[in-house]
């Protein structure tokens, strides 16, 4: 699969090596142009390059993984017709109050999806600690079924269905929370940021 990144910090450079690992190829961008990308795109090899806002909008998939309220400085135009992964984190301090995400009566990536008419969205990726993402990754794949890391998915039917196979490539299993409105269950203010649970132990978080 051809994923694009809008956005090439820590998340975005981490999520790429585990993907490329797995047989995917990355196009990354940001605001601050390709001269910045080089070293980044160097380091992650040849399945990786550095492109423009349009050219990440067009690829197969496209990860959100910038601060939350940068994306609302984003064009949305390229990506009228993209799958896209809202890989962000809502946090009042950095991105602004926002008292109907706040309180819950809409979730951040439904706002993601309103900025993006046209677009399929998804919540997916934003949960586990980026730091330690490969390791964990790598715990998941060779721990038994049900002792696997599940990771909380929510949206689009379809762009569901890409973030799923992408899960379960890295070794994690994929757990299923429902409509956009739901991912709010699994925001940055929720007892499943930063967990890493089977599914059973994500199953009774939930509830």
């Amino acid at each position: 699969m051809k994923i694009g990144f809008i956005g090439a910090g820590h998340v975005a450079q981490v999520l790429s090596e585990l993907f490329i690992k797995v047989g995917h190829s990355v196009v990354l961008t940001n605001r601050h142009g390709l001269t910045r990308l080089r070293p980044i795109v160097e380091k992650l090899g040849p399945h990786a390059m550095a492109g423009n806002l349009e050219q990440a909008a067009q690829q197969e998939l496209v990860i959100l993984a910038l601060p939350f309220k940068a994306i609302f400085d984003l064009d949305p135009q390229p990506f009228a017709d993209s799958a896209i992964i809202d890989a962000t984190n809502y946090f009042p301090h950095r991105d602004g109050e926002l008292s109907a995400v706040q309180t819950h009566q809409t979730a951040s990536t439904e706002l993601v999806a309103q900025h993006f008419p046209g677009a399929r969205v998804v919540k997916a990726f934003n949960t586990l600690p980026v730091a330690n993402l490969a390791n964990l990754a790598q715990q998941s794949r060779s721990a038994a079924a049900a002792k696997k890391i599940a990771l909380p998915l929510a949206g689009d039917a379809g762009v569901k269905l890409q973030a799923a196979d992408l899960m379960q490539a890295l070794g994690f299993l994929p757990y299923d929370v429902g409509s956009l409105a739901d991912s709010q269950k699994f925001q940055a203010d929720t007892n499943l940021f930063l967990f890493a649970g089977n599914h059973a132990e994500l199953a009774q978080k939930l509830t």
